[in-house]
């Protein structure tokens, strides 16, 4: 399984607080997963379509304990899909009618005018944990989040515009920076940053994913770490490898056009040490120095070596000219 469904797995059994919650969680998953329809004499029908079995069965639940309505339940295999079930729960007439007014989808105006709110029902979210409830159920119906170990990303995928606009201020609300984006005529809200999907798993309950996100991002940061010391650390040596190169290039040019037998006898001993040992590094050459020098003296006399060889190729170069 994905880490999406078993976040919505672990979502899906969460006993909610109290009634009004359970109303919260499913005003949610019908205004985010349920369509609306007209049969027979202007007769409705109410389906909600979810590819998560746990949802599903959630769906099923809630229409029994808050309605006492049992939903139809159909279960559709798409071959192109790779043979996933899609699970279809459908009410038909005024039990269908029954449930959107309860959910706050559904208005009747006092001349009998019937309307769909596609904002959400501030009387339905009036309480703290009724938001969390519904903020839970948004993410039964359209929510997904990717694998952590990949990548840091939680999107809700919303067929109304209007709904859309509406999560989007809900979910601002708690400090979330989402972002809107339309794609394929559907309105994504979207989350990539770490910290705030794991404030958003821990506003829905999602404690268990939001365990298992933080272990992957404990993890990441410590393969980070060692990459960056590594680097680090190649980053050095490889420093340390050009500085020998020149300073054995010089030495060298010295002992062809000099002589090192000519050097001070403190120049003559470092530059026959790093000719021998080529890729140490100066605390180590000056630990061999007798007796021994830090690493600044051994920097200091290479240093003198070096401009002691351009001062010699200078003057070789200005006798070829005359």
């Amino acid at each position: 399984m994905s880490f999406s469904s078993d976040t919505k797995d672990e979502l899906a059994r969460i006993e909610p607080e109290s009634v009004c919650c359970m109303l919260a969680e499913l005003a949610a998953i019908v205004s985010i997963g349920g369509t609306i329809g007209l049969m027979s004499a202007g007769r409705m029908r109410l389906t909600v379509e979810s590819e998560n079995a746990a949802t599903a069965r959630r769906v099923y639940s809630l229409f029994k304990r808050l309605f006492d309505v049992r939903a139809e339940l159909t279960t559709l295999r798409h071959a192109r899909l790779g043979g996933r079930n899609t699970y279809r729960l459908t009410l038909h007439g005024d039990e269908a009618a029954f449930v959107l007014e309860g959910c706050g989808i559904l208005r009747r105006s006092e001349q009998g005018h019937i309307g769909i709110r596609r904002t959400i029902p501030k009387e339905i979210v009036s309480r703290r944990c009724c938001r969390r409830a519904f903020v839970r159920g948004a993410f039964l119906a359209g929510g997904s989040i990717a694998n952590p170990e990949r990548e840091y990303h939680l999107e809700f995928v919303l067929g109304d515009e209007s709904f859309a606009a509406s999560l989007l201020r809900f979910l601002a609300k708690y400090d979330l920076n989402v972002k809107a984006v339309s794609r394929k005529g559907a309105y994504v809200l979207y989350l990539k940053e770490g910290d705030q999907i794991v404030t958003l798993l821990s506003l829905m309950g999602a404690h268990s994913a939001l365990c298992a996100l933080e272990n992957i991002r404990i993890q990441k940061d410590i393969r980070n770490n060692v990459n960056r010391v590594v680097n680090c650390d190649s980053a050095n040596l490889q420093k340390t490898l050009d500085a020998s190169s020149r300073q054995v290039e010089a030495i060298e040019y010295i002992r062809d056009h000099y002589g090192l037998d000519n050097l001070p006898p403190l120049l003559g001993e470092v530059a026959r040490l790093r000719l021998d040992y080529r890729e140490v590094s100066l605390q180590e050459l000056g630990e061999m120095l007798n007796p021994p020098v830090g690493k600044s003296g051994v920097n200091h006399r290479l240093r003198r070596l070096c401009e002691l060889a351009q001062a010699l190729r200078q003057k070789s170069e200005g006798g070829d000219t005359t």
